[in-house]
């Protein structure tokens, strides 16, 4: 047997003891000792497979790709500082998963603090720097540091780091291209980095493959990440790197950790502040003590008034959000926006051919795209225009009125969905590919380029369906003349 595949035995053999110490310690009341030393108390599987798996990644295509950033310096070494911050922090959560119940929805984000902030950081050091000679670099890494929110990602997440990691490749190839015949430290850099992804998509095959697992017979997971941290800061086998802070908005309370929200609930009932404005109902007006009144359907009103607090109050006026258009990653943002807001059309000219378009919540505005896109969704707007050369996939019209969408080349699909009042201007090029799917909606019409002249013919709403019997169903549209 060759030395490397003996090295790579004992490794499987040693993940295999410290998963089977981990069920024995869960399933017998007692806990394995960590091989940094003391455990912590209380809490089960410190080092467990999971996490002794991620540290693998930290330790050997991470550390890779930190030393080689180093050696192209800069912006690519301040940001793979951030990269590795972003790992350390889910290690961290990783580490906290297995030793406690999964937290609710609400509490859930609190985790995932620290690795969205540094995920954020990553992003917008590419977003001010795109001017820098380096800025092929800094887009291969925030185009693929989102592989990071598989934790969210439910029952498959390992397809979703395979997508990020094929971000990445797309910038990777490009710094490849540039510096093959220059420099090959950029090279083994734009490399080490969609390695590092292929590892990662790797262990949350193996380790973690319809999510994010947590342990059901754990602790709270406050109280796992108050006792990681404390055993970090003090255990033998502490790294050199600080455990990031506590989630932020957590305040410290004299209660005791995990206690149900329900005893907080009560406590309010008991205190009398929610009861204060009601009043006690005389026997008299009780309706299964008096005959009287239950033939009747008014029990009439009581000298007792009605304090002004107890009054009922009109509902708050919703409150407008702002109107936000961003490209988050490799998808443009368009949200809010009204006719009040934004004067003139919103222009996107700084399209690429792997952006997608989202645009959500606009009322009278007009969008202009000046290049072609992935795809592009308007969902939940309102008298929305939409100007679009070419698409790459599929243009979605969701839950939407009075839209009105241009192509001036191509598109191979136009979806249709809850839709009310939609105009689809089609130049020639793109009458003569595209496929229309329509579903629950209702004034639709399409209009076609025809010698100069628009063209417009309706789309059909109603059906008719006869059965054939022993054969199925005929379905076709329904026509008037008229």
């Amino acid at each position: 047997m060759s030395e490397a595949a003996l090295t790579g035995l004992i490794k499987r053999l040693e993940t295999a003891t410290q998963r089977l110490e981990e069920v024995a310690a869960r399933t017998g009341g007692t806990h394995a000792p960590s091989h940094s030393g003391t455990p912590t108390p209380g809490v089960a599987g410190n080092d467990s497979g999971a996490v002794s798996a991620f540290s693998e990644i930290l330790q050997g295509p991470l550390h890779s790709f930190v030393e080689l950033s180093s050696k192209v310096g800069g912006l690519v070494q301040d940001q793979a500082r951030i990269v590795q911050a972003a790992f350390e922090a889910q290690k961290q959560l990783i580490a906290v998963a297995g030793q406690s119940k999964k937290p609710t929805q609400q509490q859930l984000p609190q985790f995932l603090s620290s690795t969205q902030s540094a995920i954020q950081q990553i992003i917008n050091l590419r977003e001010k720097n795109r001017a820098s000679p380096l800025s092929n670099h800094l887009s291969t890494v925030s185009e693929g540091i989102g592989a990071l929110g598989w934790v969210v990602i439910e029952p498959t997440p390992a397809p979703y780091v395979g997508e990020m990691r094929d971000s990445a490749q797309f910038w990777a190839n490009r710094v490849i291209k540039e510096y093959k015949d220059k420099d090959k430290t950029h090279v083994d850099w734009a490399n080490g980095y969609v390695t590092l992804l292929t590892e990662l998509q790797n262990y949350v095959k193996k380790m973690q493959t319809t999510g994010l697992v947590w342990n059901a017979k754990g602790i709270d997971a406050q109280e796992a990440l108050g006792k990681l941290g404390a055993s970090a800061s003090t255990g033998a086998g502490a790294g050199p790197a600080a455990p990031p802070p506590p989630p932020v908005g957590v305040e410290p309370t004299g209660s005791k950790p995990g206690a149900p929200a329900t005893a907080a609930l009560f406590s309010q009932l008991n205190s009398g502040g929610l009861t204060a404005g009601l009043r006690k109902v005389d026997k008299s007006e009780m309706t299964h003590k008096n005959p009287d009144l239950r033939a009747g359907s008014v029990v009439p009103a009581g000298n007792t008034p009605v304090s002004a607090s107890t009054a009922v109050k009109k509902p708050a006026t919703a409150v407008s959000k702002p109107p936000k258009t961003a490209l988050e990653g490799n998808k443009w943002v368009i949200e809010n926006h009204t006719a009040q807001s934004t004067t003139g059309p919103i222009v996107l000219d700084k399209v690429e051919l792997r952006h997608v378009i989202y645009i959500f919540g606009c009322k009278g505005v007009t969008v202009q795209v000046t290049g072609k896109v992935n795809a592009i969704t308007i969902d939940n707007c309102k008298s929305v225009g939409l100007l679009v050369p070419s698409v790459v996939s599929t243009v979605d019209l969701i839950n939407s009125q009075s839209t009105n969408l241009q192509i001036t080349d191509k598109a191979p699909t136009v979806a249709i969905d809850k839709c009310d009042g939609v105009q689809l201007y089609l130049s020639e090029a793109a009458a003569k590919d595209v496929e229309i799917l329509t579903s629950k909606s209702s004034a639709m019409n399409v209009l076609t380029e025809e010698g100069g002249d628009w063209v417009e013919r309706p789309l059909p709403e109603q059906f008719r369906t006869t059965v054939n019997w022993g054969k199925g169903l005929s379905t076709a549209a329904v026509e008037h003349k008229g």
